[in-house]
This record gives structure tokens, C-alpha cells and sequence, in this order.
């Protein structure tokens, strides 16, 4: 029980990734992930059309619109904010059997001041974690994201600089996905880029240059290099693309591509998701190059108004010319909107390190979570 109040007091003080849905690309009739995000690529403070998206369309109801309704920020002014408590059940380093713990995932503040065409963004937010661990307190504050941006408005070409993860793959929110916790894009990796494209309805090109945080001792990303991502857009129903990026560190240099695709079908109200990658690594002092793939396979189900229902597979092979050293993962997730501002979502997954291994390398994690937003 204390464990859990200390949890519950400590909501305030966590961090997580800006969120994104890109399950509510198409399925909500949006071609443009910039439709509803201010960001070019999307993800992070929603928008005023984001806003009435999430009452009218996404949740079963509700004023979706900053503080609920109740004040109008001024047109030169965003703001939002993000708070997020789970509950997870276990069995991955777990002392005796079974784990649980009661943490707070996220507690971010955003803020956006600027013209439709020149703005700057700021996320602000605690560093936080599922287990207690000693940090200075300087250490436990942390802005992820914070970028000066130009552009031509929702559409044409844009300019942005600062921290950020770079535009790549599907961008999903789930930090724990293979093709983005093995490719650079896990929980406090965003890098400093100098980034640019093009968002048009019909397609979309992000190039970017990046390098490692240089304000604190990087998390993950310790190279510099660029990445290219480009999605087409075949009417309300189909999104493809692929992704490249190149990354130089000081140990190894790692090349990866791979593919993307949405396909939703409105008459059963589904949306397949797929992504794969190519990973190639050099080591700069053994001759020992490797090949590593990452994929991502999702049904998205969207029962009802307020309502979302998925499945997925999952596979992460660290070596491809060594046996028995893959993950593997199959997960379900139900999420709740049941007025704007709110999600209940149950998420499941079972996980099994080494492809056919009978040792008992592996884990099933049950994580319940409720979000807030302003």
C-alpha cells in the first residue's frame, strides 16, 4: 500500500516519450500527421484541430480543447501538459515470481509560442523511473524536445532546429517496440538536429542531420550522421514509405533502411501497420561486421467510438548470421478514450529471447495505464 501512495505522490516527477497515435493516421479519415500535431512529422503538442479531433472523433465526447474549454490561449500561444500513471505485473527481473510496481510514466509541459509560420517548442519534464534510483536533483529535470521551427504553413516546405528525434519508420509510442528501442528512438535518445522537408496531402520528405546530446552524457544515440524519411499517401487508405540512417560513433558505424506501410479498410474499421528495417554494423577495431533486422507487424481494430483494439508481432534479430539469438514478441493492447482528455489503456506482451530456445529466457509483462492531458 505505501509503495503505491509513494507511487501515486510522485506522478508529477516522471518523464516519457511525446506521444504520438499514428494508429489514427487514416483511420480518422487525416491523411497528414501535421493535421493535428504542430510538428512537421507529428507527435508532441496537439493543435486546435487535434483538439476538436479528440472530442468529436477519437473519444466518445467531450470539449478536447486546452483546460476543457475553459480558456482560450492567445493565437501566439500553446500549451499543454501530459500526465500518466501505470500499474505493472511481471516476471522480467523479478526477485521471487511474479513483480508489480505502481510508477508514474510521464509528466511533461509543453509549450509553444510563435506565428503559424515561425515558432518556438519547449517540453519540460522530470526525470523519472519504475524502480527508485539516485540521481542529483539537477539531473532529474530534462526538456526532450526543444526547437526553433519555420515553415510555410500546414503544408509545403519547413526548417526546424534543435532536440528532437528525427523523423524514421512508423513512430510508434510504445518506447519498448523492437524498431524503436533497437534503432535509436527508445526513451530519452532524442538527439540535436538541424532537420527540413516537405508535408504536401499526396506525400512527405524529412532529411535530417543529427548529432548526439552534447548537454549531457548521451542516453542510447552516441553517433552523428543523418536520416531520410519519406512517406506517399494513396487516398484515405494507404500510406507507404521508407526510411534510411546513417550513424558514425567512435566503436561502430551503423547504416539502416527499411519499409513502411498502412493499409485501412473502412468497412470493417481495421488498419494494418508494418515496418521493417536492415541494420548494418562496422566495428572500428574488430573485422567482424554484422546484419541485424527489426520488424513490426499491427491489426488495429476500431470497435466503436472511443475504442481501439490492437494485436501485434514482433521480431528484433541482434545477428543474423548467429542462431538463437532473436526476440521475439506477440502483445494485444485495449485502449479506452472514454471522454477527451483520458485514456485507460491494457497493454500485454510475452517476449522470448532466443528463437526456439527451451531455457526460459523470456517475459509477460501486463501493464494497465491512465493518461491525462490539458
Amino acid at each position: 500500500m505505501m509503495r503505491a501512495l509513494v507511487g501515486m505522490a510522485l506522478l508529477l516527477l516522471a518523464p516519457a516519450l511525446a506521444q504520438a497515435y499514428p494508429q489514427f493516421q487514416l483511420s480518422t479519415g487525416n491523411v497528414r500527421c501535421n493535421q493535428c500535431h504542430f510538428a512537421p512529422a507529428g507527435g508532441g503538442l496537439i493543435n486546435n484541430y487535434g483538439r476538436d479531433e479528440a472530442g468529436d472523433t477519437i473519444s466518445s465526447g467531450g470539449n478536447g480543447r486546452f483546460l476543457h474549454g475553459l480558456w482560450e490561449p492567445p493565437p501566439w500561444l500553446a500549451l499543454g501538459a501530459d500526465v500518466r500513471l501505470a500499474g505493472v505485473v511481471e516476471n522480467e527481473g523479478a526477485k521471487a515470481g511474479v513483480d508489480t510496481e505502481l510508477f508514474p510514466m510521464q509528466a511533461d509541459v509543453y509549450v509553444r509560442v510563435g506565428t503559424s509560420n515561425i515558432s518556438a517548442f519547449v517540453i519540460g519534464g522530470v526525470r523519472g523511473a519504475e524502480r527508485p534510483y539516485n540521481l542529483p536533483v539537477a539531473s532529474l529535470f530534462i526538456s526532450r524536445e526543444h526547437y526553433l521551427m519555420w515553415r510555410e504553413g500546414p503544408t509545403g516546405w519547413y526548417a526546424r532546429i534543435g532536440r528532437f528525434f528525427a523523423p524514421y519508420g512508423l513512430r510508434l509510442p510504445e518506447h519498448t517496440a523492437y524498431i524503436e528501442r533497437f534503432l535509436g528512438f527508445d526513451l530519452l535518445q532524442e538527439t540535436y538536429n538541424i532537420s527540413g522537408g516537405y508535408v504536401g496531402d499526396e506525400w512527405e520528405l524529412h532529411v535530417t542531420g543529427f548529432i548526439p546530446d552534447f548537454v549531457r552524457d548521451p542516453v542510447g544515440e552516441r553517433g552523428s550522421g543523418a536520416a531520410v524519411d519519406f512517406e506517399r499517401r494513396e487516398g484515405h487508405t494507404i500510406a507507404w514509405g521508407g526510411q534510411l540512417k546513417v550513424s558514425v560513433g567512435d566503436e561502430s558505424t551503423k547504416v539502416m533502411g527499411g519499409l513502411v506501410g498502412k493499409w485501412f479498410f473502412d468497412g470493417p474499421r481495421i488498419q494494418l501497420m508494418a515496418e521493417a528495417d536492415l541494420v548494418h554494423q562496422t566495428f572500428k577495431d574488430v573485422d567482424a561486421p554484422r546484419w541485424q533486422l527489426a520488424a513490426f507487424l499491427g491489426g488495429v481494430w476500431y470497435p466503436a467510438r472511443g475504442w481501439m483494439a490492437q494485436l501485434f508481432v514482433e521480431r528484433w534479430d541482434e545477428d543474423l548470421s548467429l542462431k538463437g539469438v532473436a526476440r521475439d514478441a506477440v502483445g494485444a493492447e485495449l485502449q479506452w478514450f472514454p471522454i477527451a482528455h483520458v485514456e485507460i489503456g491494457l497493454y500485454g506482451r510475452l517476449q522470448m529471447i532466443g528463437s526456439g530456445s527451451d531455457d526460459g529466457s523470456g517475459s509477460q509483462v501486463l501493464l494497465l495505464q491512465v493518461h491525462y492531458y490539458l
